[in-house]
């Protein structure tokens, strides 16, 4: 999985620069799907959003960036500000606050007390969704292999890019003949279940972990075993059921 660059300039929203409301498409980071949990990762995509492009440079995330702000507000009324990952004139990437309850909520762009844009989005308690490299289904995963079972582990790409950064193609797993191999697969919408279920090319594999991954607001992580008894299964989906609700299909190569 490609490190996340952090980047901040102090570019400041100019009051010629307010437009019209627009409407708010709100979907998941991962999965693009039109419904997100809470403490998740979820992408706005309008137009006029914000005056440029700026990444958050740090943690906490904050919840004003570039003068936008971005307030969750549900059936109740109550308000919650999102903290803020990166805003763009098209796009902003945030996390939906810890605490939102189930059920359709209004997103809000606003560029001080000026409303931007607004748009509505399904909350549910888990909204599985897996991370792929851009423009392709290949799993945003690790692969770690250890040699003996309380020996050191050694990590593994299972996809690759040209210099560009395009151009991404899966590298194949090998499973060799006795060694665990395991996948460390990045999502969002995973934490708040209670029962998860991974299933790679349709076969049920090990779970070892599924919740938060520890470094990242939002970011949760997946790892899993690889059976040998996938061997020779070439191009294979990875699905991860939380609570009966299946994520998004991502895909490794398993020599």
């Amino acid at each position: 999985m490609k490190t996340i660059a952090w980047v901040f300039s102090d570019l400041f929203w100019l009051a010629n620069s307010v437009h019209a409301q627009t409407v708010l498409s709100v979907v998941s980071a991962a999965s693009g799907a039109a419904v997100v949990a809470p403490n998740s990762l979820a992408s706005a995509f309008g137009t006029k959003l914000a005056s440029g492009a700026i990444a958050a440079n740090g943690l906490p995330l904050p919840t004003l960036l570039g003068g936008v702000s971005v307030t969750v507000t549900d059936s109740a009324g109550d308000s919650r500000l999102a903290g803020l990952l990166f805003v763009s004139p098209q796009q902003i990437n945030f996390l939906v606050p810890p605490g939102t309850p189930a059920g359709s909520v209004t997103v809000t762009v606003a560029a001080g007390s000026d409303v931007v844009a607004r748009g509505t989005v399904p909350v549910q308690a888990v909204a599985p969704a897996l991370f792929a490299v851009p423009g392709t289904r290949i799993a945003a995963a690790i692969g770690v292999r250890r040699i003996a079972p309380n020996g050191p582990a050694t990590s593994f790409p299972v996809f690759q890019c040209n210099s560009a950064g395009a151009q991404c193609a899966p590298v194949p797993i090998d499973l060799g003949v006795d060694t665990p191999v395991y996948l460390e697969l990045y999502g969002t919408g995973i934490r708040g279940g209670s029962t998860a279920i991974v299933t790679i090319g349709g076969v049920p594999v090990q779970l070892l972990y599924a919740g938060a991954q520890p470094q990242f607001p939002g970011l949760d992580q997946v790892n899993v075993s690889v059976p040998l008894t996938l061997r020779g299964a070439g191009l294979a989906d990875i699905v991860v059921t939380v609570d009966g609700q299946p994520s998004n299909r991502v895909q490794v190569t398993i020599r």
